[in-house]
């Protein structure tokens, strides 16, 4: 999602690498919701507020835009892949908020089922949505002079809606711990991860600093958030940051 400064890519801007990957992270998403929302929507067997079908609308939204927009730009469309940006750019706009909202209601809800700590899953929800979203405006922000810092940091910035969606598999499973549900997402997302690294070495040579920066940011983030999320000081933070449920 770019509005590139330049007219013509390059041999490696168009390598299939990141349009294949789009496609698996876009299947990911899409089929990973089938008991937690298609079916109770054709059901009727749970109703959403308004604002959660325009948080699932704008995730479906977004990567199947960011397959779209890396397909152009493997296709050597740039001019369409520019026009796109906008739109790009736009629901990330939308989608930041909303995720932060998602993730104060998913704590009500289980504060209403009775779940005895339902800040715990909370921190997962803010710490993907943290990361998208500092990703992503630093990914805004390099579109123009840093091509490759830009298309690593969106890629990296999808994985972190692929995260969440890949739990839902499990989050229906009595009595799961977040920490299997933490290294269910991890499971997913590390393959890609892996896939960039040896992608830059390919490309490159060497691993590309944006890949190191991103994998510096999540590594330490992800091997601390089952503490993080059964801590007391997180359990005692959430409620007055999240604000009232």
């Amino acid at each position: 999602m770019t509005l590139e400064a330049s007219s013509a890519s390059s041999p490696a801007e168009r390598s299939p690498f990141f349009a294949r990957t789009a496609i698996a992270m876009a299947a990911i998403v899409l089929l990973s919701f089938p008991l937690t929302y298609y079916l109770p929507v054709a059901t009727g067997s749970r109703q959403f507020q308004a604002l959660l079908h325009i948080h699932a609308a704008t995730c479906f939204a977004w990567i199947g835009l960011y397959a779209w927009q890396v397909h152009l730009m493997a296709g050597g469309r740039l001019a369409r892949h520019r026009e796109l940006g906008l739109a790009g750019f736009a629901l990330t706009g939308i989608l930041i908020p909303l995720g932060y909202w998602t993730a104060q209601r998913s704590a009500a809800i289980r504060m209403a089922e009775g779940m005895e700590r339902p800040y715990e899953f909370t921190w997962y929800n803010f710490a993907d949505i943290s990361i998208f979203s500092l990703l992503m405006i630093a990914s805004i922000l390099l579109v123009s002079r840093h091509k490759e810092w830009h298309r690593r940091l969106t890629y990296v910035a999808a994985l972190a809606l692929v995260a969440p969606a890949a739990t839902r598999w499990t989050l229906k499973v009595p009595g799961v711990d977040p920490f299997i549900l933490d290294m269910t997402a991890y499971l997913v997302i590390y393959p890609f991860l892996i896939a960039l690294a040896l992608f830059d070495r390919r490309s490159l040579g060497r691993f590309h600093p944006a890949t190191l920066t991103c994998v510096a940011l999540l590594v330490p983030l992800h091997l601390s958030s089952a503490f993080i999320a059964r801590s007391d000081w997180w359990n005692n933070l959430a409620p007055p940051l999240i604000g009232p449920l």
